[in-house]
């Protein structure tokens, strides 16, 4: 079994999107701008296993890739302090440093019946940090992002840029989880924002930042240590 981590840079237009993988998610309709927004920087990593070149039978997603997400994370920014943020998540999921915890009931997104919901953030840091809001299965998704801070950031402030970016998520086939129009705020508020998207068989890694994230060194040092193939692509792989 063949086992491959792709990645891509590109320049992101928060107006005109683009796609995400198809079926599975797709953007909440951005806002309409009164002058184009300034670009931003979007790295995509996302993982794949596969029995020959031909691919026919593979599968997508990081946990593919045979790299941990939280040492993937932690490779691309060593010793980063992030807040972790989580919309319409499971009760159960709540870790014990979260912040700010809100119980609504509502339709969590590409649901049909209405259940108890929680909102939370969370500070962690370094690869244990990480998989602790991650959850320990590769494909779970318990958090939605996470947003590279600084020691004396408003986390509240933070927040409120959070919930426009995934506040307004709909609970159609596929569902519509993030709005572009979120990103531009953030990104002049943070050093990154990383949400998870999805790809066709898992989780990927969407990284959002004014300044391009240099990622072939990490990335290549963590699949010399996995014995995995690291593939660059020109459009995201996902």
């Amino acid at each position: 079994m063949i086992h491959a981590l792709g990645y891509s840079h590109n320049d992101f237009d928060a107006a005109r999107p683009g796609r995400l993988c198809r079926g599975r998610e797709r953007w909440i309709e951005p806002w309409e701008f009164d002058e184009p927004p300034e670009g931003i920087q979007r790295l995509v990593v996302s993982g794949a296993c596969f029995t020959d070149d031909s691919a026919a039978d593979a599968l997508r997603g990081i946990q593919h890739s045979g790299i941990d997400r939280a040492a993937l994370i932690d490779a691309l920014f060593p010793g980063q302090l992030f807040l972790a943020f989580t919309e319409d998540g499971h009760p159960a999921d709540i870790p014990e440093e979260a912040q700010e915890i809100e119980a609504y009931e509502g339709y969590r997104a590409g649901g049909q019946v209405s259940v108890g919901l929680v909102r939370w953030h969370c500070r962690v840091r370094g690869v244990d940090g990480i998989r602790s809001v991650l959850g320990d299965e590769p494909g779970e998704e318990k958090i939605l992002g996470l947003v590279a801070i600084e020691e004396d950031a408003d986390d509240a402030t933070l927040m409120e840029s959070v919930f426009v970016l995934v506040g307004m998520s709909t609970l159609d086939s596929p569902p519509a989880r993030f709005n572009p129009s979120g990103l531009i705020q953030m990104v002049g508020q943070a050093r990154a924002v990383i949400v998870l998207h999805r790809d066709k068989h898992g989780p990927v890694l969407g990284v959002y930042s004014q300044d391009r994230v240099e990622a072939e060194g990490p990335l290549q040092d963590l699949c010399a240590q996995q014995g995995s193939l690291l593939v660059p692509f020109a459009i995201p792989p996902m």
